[in-house]
């Protein structure tokens, strides 16, 4: 198989096993890091990553750095239309995650337990920080030092049912340069709160969307209006003014519509919900995702993190 045609069968897999995490509230006011001048939030991005498949690296152009191989388009990979944000831009993260401890990353549970085993998955994809893009002509998938390149060394501990999805890796080796991130431990996020999540929106570069807490009725899971897509997943929801990790996205409603409604072979567009998570252009949705985007409340998990980080 063409190796182009495999990374995009692994997008279009993310799309069925992951189901749908993609849609735009409102305004799509994603920004890529280069663009954000939050202080707060470029650190918290630095304590981020993307899940990437092992077989794209190849030997970059200087020592010791590394290059991702046949990185398919948006438009490509996706069929999304040119005229869309982001288009032209790489894919190659199959989900998001974020640090919690020196040598220890959280991320959703879909991620390690949907398409293969959760050993397989460790085997054969890498944790790359700094995936990103450092200016609008950059390229991200270019010298990405191996020092940013971290393997799963095992997986501690993967949960996918109907109240919790997270799965938490330990990495081959303590990350250097980045601080591990503060999770809420006890209550719960409010609904006045200003939220910020972090991640690779359909396996893109990283990517900075701020929005707000929508529902807050249910036990484990609270929505938002958060702009996000399937790499989203695993990515860290946090407090937008003190940096607090809230919780970590897990699902949202569906991902694209046809841009010509009568020919489903159309070039796509995102589906767009005002910011309520009503009137969505690809149809109402009920179950978890009729209030927006899921995510699993972090201190339901708080425990069983805290454990986690003492394994060796």
């Amino acid at each position: 198989m063409n190796k182009l045609f495999a990374v995009g069968s692994l997008f279009i897999l993310s799309q069925t096993a992951f189901g749908g995490i993609e849609v735009i509230y409102g305004t799509d006011d994603r920004k890529d890091l280069y663009e954000v001048s939050n202080s707060l939030h470029v650190q918290l991005a630095k304590s981020t990553a993307g899940m990437i498949q092992k077989s794209m690296f190849v030997k970059g152009s200087t020592a010791n750095t590394f290059d991702l191989k046949n990185a398919p388009t948006l438009e490509r990979a996706e069929n999304v239309c040119t005229s869309e944000k982001f288009s032209q831009q790489p894919l190659a993260a199959m989900c998001s995650g974020f640090l919690v401890g020196p040598d220890t990353l959280v991320t959703a549970g879909h991620c390690y337990n949907s398409f293969d085993l959760p050993e397989n998955v460790c085997k054969n994809f890498a944790w790359v920080f700094d995936y990103s893009l450092t200016s609008a002509n950059s390229n991200p998938t270019k010298n990405i030092s191996i020092a940013n390149i971290y393997s799963c060394k095992s997986v501690i501990s993967v949960k996918r049912d109907e109240n919790y999805d997270f799965s938490i890796i330990k990495l081959d080796r303590p990350v250097v340069g980045r601080q591990p991130l503060k999770i809420r431990t006890s209550g719960k996020v409010n609904v006045s709160d200003s939220l910020v999540v972090i991640g690779h929106p359909t396996g893109l570069p990283t990517k900075i969307d701020l929005g707000k807490v929508i529902y807050n009725a249910e036990a484990t899971r609270f929505s938002t209006n958060l702009d996000t897509f399937h790499g989203n997943s695993g990515s860290a929801v946090f407090n937008a003014t003190t940096g607090q990790v809230e919780g970590i996205l897990i699902m949202g409603k569906n991902d694209y519509t046809p841009s010509i409604p009568s020919n489903p072979n159309s070039c796509k567009v995102n589906n767009k919900c005002d910011n309520t998570a009503q009137n969505c252009s690809a149809g109402f949705e009920g179950g978890p995702i009729e209030h927006g985007e899921a995510v699993l409340r972090i201190e339901k998990i708080a425990a069983i993190i805290s454990k986690a980080l003492l394994v060796k």
